[in-house]
């Protein structure tokens, strides 16, 4: 092979490669990406669920002026966006926000998934299958039964001593280690309890306080009791 031949070689395979991997590099770029960090599903009223996507919050390119509190600042920290589409599935889901986002929905930061109580009621094996066969969720997703609506408790779940919301969804399911009332329920761990012959699925019970809780508590100000306690096993 002669040399004016051999560079012709190189030259064009070096741009059949910058060919078919600039599309991927493009599709994948960060910028491209909306990052999932709760999923909540409750029944739908046109479609068989609604599904509620609570993204994480964008972080401002600009510094804040001296003046502002940090009090402030931990509010914007906080914050976060959530979407909520209604369809028959996951996947339909996905879909139809990818095309509202026009971004491309990523669940490989997603720390919570949330079902209604409704919705557990009927059954949630297909959904979990569906997620345990998605790629990007992690296995150490926490896996919340609430008593509201999902939506209303992604909207609610407010962290105290953490910042950043995906930071508070991280933490609290390891509180199981110094209490009682909640336990680290995993969808990896309640896929398997699924699958298996001789063991039962579990998840984390979760509610949002509202009036009528805080009326059973009125007279007992500076107290918790495990009537009213938002998040347990």
């Amino acid at each position: 092979m002669s040399k004016i031949t051999r560079t012709i070689f190189i030259i064009t395979i070096t741009l059949v490669f910058l060919v078919a991997f600039s599309p991927s590099y493009n599709s994948l770029n960060i910028d491209n990406l909306a990052y999932v960090v709760g999923l909540g599903i409750d029944l739908g009223e046109n479609e068989k669920y609604k599904f509620s996507f609570q993204f994480s919050p964008k972080k401002s390119s600009s510094k804040s002026n001296s003046s502002s509190s940090s009090e402030e600042d931990s509010e914007q920290n906080a914050s976060s966006t959530i979407n909520t589409i209604e369809a028959s599935s996951i996947d339909t889901a996905i879909n139809l926000m990818n095309s509202y986002l026009a971004k491309k929905i990523n669940l490989s930061h997603c720390k919570v998934v949330v079902f209604s109580e409704e919705v557990a009621y009927n059954g949630i094996s297909d959904e979990i299958y569906t997620l345990t066969n998605n790629s990007e969720v992690r296995p150490s997703t926490s896996v919340v039964i609430s008593k509201s609506s999902a939506e209303e408790y992604l909207n609610n779940s407010s962290p105290i001593l953490e910042n950043m919301i995906t930071k508070y969804y991280e933490i609290f399911p390891h509180s199981s280690k110094y209490t009682g009332y909640i336990y680290n329920a995993t969808l990896g761990d309640f896929y398997s309890n699924l699958v298996s012959i001789d063991s039962e699925p579990y998840a984390i019970l979760g509610g949002v306080k509202n009036e009528e809780n805080s009326e059973l508590s009125q007279n007992k100000e500076n107290s918790i009791s495990s009537n009213n306690y938002l998040n347990r096993s």
